[in-house]
């Protein structure tokens, strides 16, 4: 069956661009040349900057035939590895491929050997390293003269040899595998930067919650026991398909249940730690506490719907909470959630007005509160929880 080489190299240009991980993105190109093309098997090292190697990364063909993956790794000063970094061997190349029986023909070439007196060894080794790997077809992917990868081709299934149409698709494909391979590792890189700056965030994050309890005699340890309840109802929502959120929503949950108390930065310990009842003008500075906490947070532009976790957390279902009154289905979830888990460690925790509740009395609590000042569907949760020990 003729192959259309040029719709091949177009569709397979399309599907890179949209792969962002370099073990998968060559796992798609290995897969097409074994299988559009036929060869007995094909694979690509690339070049691992922490090893300072090339590695095997995928090898496909039939068992017996393939290397397997990971198993080859070949250090810089590798003659194959060698012979495509200095530019001058360019020359030996057929079109940008190095094609074994052309190798071959250059180790007859008397004349060819006597005026580049090092030629004989390094073409001798790159042919002994083809032998090893069993391959008749090398192909150099390069990024701004930088060598990332070699793409390897073992002979075709029927035997015969690449044809000229063949060769250079593959030499076209390697140039945009190396293009592809390098936005494909930017990308990774970019995104293990962000995953570290999200632990950081979150370890900071942790830090300021942890001061934000030494301030508050009463409630230490009161953040974390919030954060790990949210956690778990909102898992229990997610995962029972009681709601429709993104993927960011269990983060954002995380991070406003860490900061839900931060405004109390801005509320006096002689409030926060008074022995016994509150007058209405300390009720009234404690309950500014949500608004405090988005005025401190709102500058930081991506954590706009943790925020409303700070800001609403103290709101009712029946609206008659505060900063706003907000009712029902106005207050955003990821406050409700906040809310429960609040009042639940809340009423589980000695105060200096009165002595903790059980567990079960804070749940029969929360039940009689259910739609009235909790959202049903996460009271429902958290009742769940509760009866199945997981609180």
């Amino acid at each position: 069956m003729s192959i259309n080489y040029k719709k091949e190299l177009e569709d397979a240009a399309r599907k890179m661009i949209l792969v962002h991980k370099p073990k998968t993105l060559i796992q798609l190109i290995v897969r097409m040349i074994v299988h559009k093309v036929r060869v007995r098997h094909a694979g690509i090292l690339l070049y691992e900057p922490k090893l300072n190697s090339y590695i095997l990364s995928v090898s496909r063909g039939k068992l017996g035939l393939k290397i397997p993956t990971g198993y080859l790794r070949i250090d810089p000063d590798n003659a194959m590895i060698r012979f495509f970094m200095n530019k001058d061997n360019n020359r030996y190349l057929d079109g940008g491929a190095v094609i074994y029986s052309k190798i071959n023909a250059l180790l007859k070439n008397k004349y060819l050997l006597r005026k580049h007196r090092d030629l004989k060894e390094t073409l001798t080794s790159l042919e002994t390293q083809m032998n090893l790997l069993e391959v008749v077809i090398c192909i150099p992917s390069y990024f701004q003269d930088k060598l990332l990868g070699v793409l390897l081709l073992g002979k075709k299934i029927s035997g015969r040899n690449f044809c000229r149409k063949e060769l250079d698709f593959f030499i076209a494909l390697a140039h945009d595998v190396a293009m592809a391979i390098r936005n494909a590792q930017l990308f990774e890189q970019l995104q293990g930067q962000i995953e570290r700056n999200k632990r950081l965030f979150i370890e900071t994050t942790k830090a300021l919650a942890t001061t934000i309890d030494a301030k508050d005699h009463y409630t230490h340890g009161h953040t974390e026991r919030v954060t790990q309840i949210s956690m778990k109802i909102t898992r229990r929502l997610i995962n029972a398909c009681r709601i429709d959120v993104d993927s960011g929503f269990l983060d954002d949950v995380n991070i406003s249940a860490l900061l839900h108390d931060i405004g109390k930065i801005g509320i006096s310990e002689n409030i926060l730690n008074k022995k016994g009842l509150l007058n209405d003008e300390e009720r009234r500075k404690i309950n500014e506490h949500p608004l405090i906490g988005a005025a401190i947070l709102e500058p930081i532009e991506e954590l706009k719907r943790s925020i409303e976790g700070v800001k609403y957390h103290h709101e009712r279902f029946d609206g008659t909470g505060y900063p706003e009154g907000l009712k029902g289905a106005n207050i955003p979830l990821i406050s409700s959630i906040i809310a429960v888990a609040d009042s639940y460690d809340a009423m589980t925790t000695n105060r200096p007005y009165r002595p903790a509740l059980t567990r079960k009395q804070a749940i029969d609590e929360i039940r009689r509160g259910n739609g009235v000042q909790f959202h049903p569907v996460v009271a429902k949760t958290i009742i769940e929880l509760h009866s199945e020990g997981r609180l």
